[in-house]
């Protein structure tokens, strides 16, 4: 199985992420597109660190050392850079109640985060058809909170689907989500690409005020859609080793 080879187009639209990563931008990442990682934009990495600062968030330089990269549990987690992902900025759903998964979709949330990290998801077996990408925001504790309290509604409200940029969402169930962190919520949302549906699963977290989401998509199983709970765990790791 190769579609582990098309990874990481992590810019491409939603409806490509059949066969493609999404990763999500910080909104907090000012106007300049930046040509690699955030490295390269000193003066929104300070604006970034001193608001985390006031609001008791995750530094974005400790966000950055408490991501996956790397080889771990039999997947690759590769850095994606920022210039790569402006495509999810925009993700506007036609329905409010679906904003939140729209955000998702699109790799951030719908509140804004101080910062964020990406990391496309390949197996590191060709035979696994699963890929996928994940992504964490860095957030005050309270917005952490009211992100999955939103996440949830959204899920409740908005089974049916909705439409951003010329796109189409449907089908969206809660599927088990798990156990792992302060909080866990998954679901399943198919991705209209031209007459076929396809399934893809997230796996969304939050360890204090970080938000973990994981995306996945196996075109020959949806049922082994999800991201690996060992991928999770490791993250989940990664995390409170970073910030003690």
């Amino acid at each position: 199985m190769r579609l582990r080879r098309v990874l990481p187009i992590a810019a491409a639209l939603p409806a490509l992420l059949a066969i493609s990563a999404c990763s999500g931008e910080s909104p907090e990442s000012g106007e300049k597109k930046p040509k690699a990682s955030a490295k390269s934009t000193p003066g929104v990495d300070e604006k970034a660190a001193a608001e985390a600062k006031r609001i008791g968030a995750v530094d974005p330089q400790v966000l950055e050392k408490a991501t996956l990269s790397g080889k771990k549990n039999g997947f690759e987690a590769k850095k994606v850079a920022k210039s790569e992902v402006e495509a999810g900025r925009g993700m506007k759903a036609d329905k409010v109640e679906c904003q939140p998964l729209a955000s998702l979709a699109g790799g951030f949330t719908h509140i804004p985060a101080v910062s964020v990290e990406h990391r496309s998801l390949e197996p590191a077996d060709a035979r696994n058809a699963t890929v996928g990408s994940m992504w964490l925001a860095a957030h005050s504790e309270k917005n952490a909170k009211q992100v999955m309290t939103d996440l949830r509604t959204s899920i409740k409200e908005c089974p049916k689907g909705f439409k951003t940029l010329g796109l189409t969402y449907t089908a969206i169930q809660s599927v088990k989500a798990p156990k792992l962190g302060d909080e866990s919520v998954g679901y399943q949302i198919a991705s209209v690409v031209g007459k076929q549906k396809v399934p893809m699963t997230y796996s969304v977290v939050r360890s204090g005020g970080v938000i973990v989401a994981f995306y996945g998509v196996n075109m020959l199983d949806a049922k082994k859609a999800a991201i690996p709970q060992p991928v999770i765990e490791a993250q989940l790791k990664k995390i409170a080793d970073a910030t003690g």
